[in-house]
């Protein structure tokens, strides 16, 4: 008697799973049809970019023919999110209606650049990792920073300046930031000291020793010699030499 009882447990439950697993199925029929019917993409926008047009943007998400349903290619792309583009780190997509979706385009963080001898430009962020390279150059008012060679530039990998100099490169350009002062170029030479360059003049400040008062004095210094042409000495200054010489470049003046 208790076999049998067990027996039709077993054979209740089993029968009990699979009327819930037809009825999702259905409700999920249902779905899928009232989907189809009801929710033909008309409408897509895009943000976040103007590198690309909205047409490139949205036939690069919506690939495939069943894309033209908001439902499908909202869910495609939550599972199977696009890679990343050239300049572009990732994307995002969200239902803005039935019949309507925006493209959300996360653009890469860039800092400055480095133009190489093969024609590209290396671009990297405030953490002197490299986020881009390629033959396109962005006239964005990024940093060019010069006297650093890459022979063999990798998506990912840090510039090839050494950890000391990255930490005084990215210190810089966030004081420079911070003060409205920055440049056209930055160079380095062969001792990764570090020049940096305007329209009319340059800034010698050498290492990164005494930076924050280097670039105190600089700010000061500025309204005397601006639309003046040469160089602001700053390479020897500490807290026992604190005289800054302006070298005037005669020749551009003239």
């Amino acid at each position: 008697m208790s076999r049998r009882r067990k027996k039709r447990g077993l054979g209740g439950f089993i029968l009990a799973l699979i009327e819930i697993i037809l009825g999702i199925g259905i409700l999920a029929a249902l779905a899928g049809t009232a989907a189809y019917f009801f929710c033909p993409l008309k409408n897509v926008s895009v943000e976040g970019t103007d590198l690309y047009t909205s047409e490139e943007i949205a036939n690069y998400i919506l690939d495939d023919e069943y894309s033209k349903n908001t439902v499908y290619a909202f869910v495609k792309n939550k599972i199977f999110p696009k890679g990343d583009a050239e300049f572009i780190e990732k994307f995002g997509v969200k239902m803005t209606g039935p019949n309507s979706l925006t493209i959300i385009c996360y653009e890469k963080d860039i800092l400055g650049y480095i133009a190489s001898e093969d024609g590209k430009y290396i671009y990297f962020d405030f953490s002197g990792r490299i986020v881009e390279i390629s033959e396109t150059y962005l006239d964005r008012g990024y940093m060019k920073v010069d006297g650093v060679v890459c022979d063999e530039p990798e998506i990912g990998k840090t510039l090839p300046i050494g950890d000391s100099e990255i930490g005084y490169l990215t210190s810089l350009i966030k004081i420079l930031n911070k003060n409205d002062l920055m440049p056209n170029v930055i160079s380095y030479d062969d001792r990764s000291h570090i020049t940096v360059s305007y329209d009319t003049y340059n800034i010698a400040l050498g290492s990164s020793i005494y930076l924050e008062e280097k670039i105190d004095r600089v700010l000061r210094i500025l309204p005397q010699i601006e639309g003046m042409y040469g160089t602001l000495h700053l390479e020897n200054y500490s807290n026992q030499n604190t005289d800054i010489v302006f070298e005037k470049d005669a020749e551009a003046e003239q």
